[in-house]
């Protein structure tokens, strides 16, 4: 999967490489650079030319603004910064971040412009939602929506829509990451329940909330972006509430018609991995018995992994009628232990030659989905274990819990679980001593909670979420409250009235995410400043033309394309300027093209479904669900199809450009 993502990312830089080469080497050169823009917009954009004053004839499609070295530089850290990204080299806060400290290092941005992207009241704003998100869901609200989406017709396309519809209701007004990770298990027990396979529905559970979270200015965190550049850019272009609607609901009802129709007969049938996983357990464990005189008698556990054990894992040790599940390193080994090993069959070989351990062919070892001791988690694009060897991360020890296995697209990866290296969208099956709850790995792991009771549904304190909801968005829609306004006091409310601890909020408070976008902001800034998002805005009128059809249309495409490869955030905080500049040299200049324009690269940075790294939530299931890479494309490439089409011709119907 890695390889492939890395290869189309190399056929895309590629070609706009040529695109940049044509255009800078075959286009007429203006005859002077754009002078400095001096207004409050320059931290990000050009600010809009005055229509009443300005004309944008005199602008031509293969007009091109001068790049001196600093606009050569630009482009090469955003094509390394791109090739990181869909590489997985590193967590994509830290690579963005790492980007626009180069930046400021080689003087193309100054480090407070660096720095005013970490003072955008768009960080304030989402780091208030979260804690929004989370009050609804520790009080229940997340409960009864769970208790509502379980359909009970008996034909799979009347079950997806019966779970689609309330589905995208609730992500326009919740988080759909933690969502998607509480109906996750549920779903997969109903599926259970009803003879049915998880992964037939856990697809459609993905993109009913990607496409449900498009439709509001707070459903996904690219369209509060969105939101708030078009808000500082220019205010006649500010969006209103429920503006992305006029887009995001048409889309939203194809993705559902298309699913019911004829999606969910392109679904795999697959078996539930964690299930398969009790069933297997024969395959990658061994038992052996500690006898008097073994060299494993009355050492640490900690100094058997160093001289014994190797890439082979000690899960269990059963002592006496004592079962000491994921033992501690500082657990002695005793004389009559029975000892559980994980690792591949072939090379556990091995512990034979070890004096005095004797190899038991009656296996006491069963795993229970049930056992509160037994963990699934995912490893998202955006965890600092990616490319990281297990062995080497002293996971037991860090983690508080011993590594069964290891499933990648849909397979149990074979070998020694301390040898595999980790990407994203990797599912990894935990044991540990005492119930382990990953809340606290949050920026490593996604927790699908298998064990976890779902909060309690209190009716007067969701009455009373519901209520702060509804004012906060009636003060956005029809006071014209600011975002970060109504979203910090509608925390705060949350807090003095006891419907969140401290510690919840400071728990749901995506860190990693908060210093992507922060970092994101310091690309638009130098893109704009060097001219590289004019020349990158050309390249896109040398191919779509200012047709504003196929201008939407191809604008739509291209951030749906970057997405796959990068966060949907920063896809639509680097696109935005980029798409912002293609408008006006293409002659539209007016409020409402500015609005089209940001709702598109927001529609587009949203609609992920040909991979599963592309959008959080395709993460999530891609490993529960046992789905392959090529499920996502096989599924989503139709859909995206649809959408692109719709925006074509329906876009500046809409949102005509002027």
């Amino acid at each position: 999967m890695g390889n492939l993502k890395v290869r189309l990312g190399i056929y895309s830089i590629l070609v706009l490489m040529l695109l940049l080469l044509n255009q800078t080497l075959f286009s007429e050169r203006v005859d002077s650079a754009a002078p400095t823009p001096s207004s409050p917009h320059d931290q990000l954009l050009i600010p809009l030319p005055d229509t009443q004053h300005t004309s944008v004839q005199n602008t031509s499609v293969n007009d091109s603004i001068p790049l001196d070295w600093k606009g050569y530089v630009t482009i090469v850290i955003a094509l390394l910064t791109f090739s990181a990204l869909a590489a997985e080299l590193m967590p994509p806060d830290i690579i963005m971040l790492s980007g626009a400290s180069v930046f400021v290092f080689l003087g193309i941005i100054s480090p407070k412009e660096m720095l005013q992207g970490f003072s955008r009241d768009i960080i304030l704003t989402l780091g208030m939602l979260f804690i929004v998100a989370r009050a609804a869901e520790v009080n229940g609200l997340l409960t009864l929506l769970a208790q509502r989406i379980l359909p009970t017709a008996k034909h799979n396309s009347t079950r997806l829509f019966g779970m689609m519809v309330p589905l995208g209701i609730g992500s326009a007004f919740l988080n759909n990451t933690p969502l998607v990770l509480m109906l996750t298990p549920v779903i997969r027990k109903w599926a259970s329940d009803i003879q049915e396979s998880p992964s037939l529905f856990l697809i459609p559970l993905s993109f009913a909330t990607i496409l449900g979270g498009a439709c509001t200015v707070m459903g996904t965190s690219s369209n509060l972006v969105v939101y708030g550049l078009l808000r500082e850019y220019d205010s006649a272009s500010s969006l209103g509430f429920f503006d992305f609607a006029y887009l995001g609901l048409p889309c939203f009802i194809i993705g559902v018609t298309y699913m019911v129709l004829v999606g969910w007969r392109l679904l795999p049938n697959r078996k539930d991995p964690a299930r398969e996983l009790t069933q297997e357990t024969r395959e990658f464990t061994s038992e052996f018995l500690v006898t008097p005189g073994c060299d494993l008698a009355d050492i640490s556990v900690a100094l058997a992994n160093q001289k014994y054990f190797s890439g082979d894992y000690l899960i269990e040790i059963e002592r006496n009628e004592l079962i000491i599940e994921s033992p501690s390193p500082d657990e002695i080994i005793r004389v009559g232990d029975r000892l559980v090993l994980a690792g591949d069959i072939a090379t556990i070989a091995g512990m034979h030659t070890i004096k005095g351990l004797q190899s038991l062919q009656d296996p006491h070892f069963h795993l229970e989905m049930s056992s509160p001791h037994f963990s699934e988690v995912v490893i998202p694009a955006t965890s600092s274990l990616v490319g990281k060897n297990i062995k080497d991360l002293g996971f037991r020890n860090r983690y508080g819990a011993s590594l069964l296995a290891v499933y990648r697209q849909g397979s149990r990866v074979a070998g020694r679980v301390g040898d595999v290296m980790l990407r994203a969208g990797d599912t990894l099956m935990l044991l540990s001593n005492q119930p382990w709850h990953g809340r606290e790995f949050a920026t490593d792991f996604l927790y699908i909670r298998h064990n976890v009771k779902l909060p309690v549904y209190a009716p007067y304190k969701a009455v009373l979420i519901t209520v702060l909801l509804i004012c906060m968005i009636m003060s956005v829609t029809f006071f014209g409250v600011p975002m970060m306004t109504a979203s910090l006091a509608t925390a705060l409310l949350l807090f003095f009235s006891k419907m969140i601890t401290v510690s919840e909020a400071r728990e749901s408070i995506r860190w990693n995410l908060l210093v992507l976008v922060a970092s994101s902001f310091s690309f638009g800034l130098a893109l704009v400043k060097t001219g590289v998002a004019d020349l990158f805005a050309s390249s896109i009128l040398l191919v779509v033309g200012n047709n504003p059809h196929l201008l939407l249309g191809g604008l739509f495409l291209l951030t749906t394309l970057v997405t796959e490869f990068i966060t949907n955030t920063a896809a639509a905080l680097i696109l935005f300027p980029i798409a912002i500049q293609a408008v006006r040299l293409a002659g539209y200049v007016s409020p409402e093209a500015m609005q089209a324009v940001g709702v598109t690269v927001a529609l587009g940075a949203s609609c992920s479904f040909l991979t599963p790294i592309g959008y959080q939530t395709n993460t999530i299931v891609y490993g529960p669900g046992g789905y392959r890479f090529t499920d996502y494309t096989k599924v989503g490439l139709p859909l995206n199809l649809l959408l692109v089409s719709f925006v074509t011709i329906c876009g500046p119907l809409i949102w005509p450009l002027k």
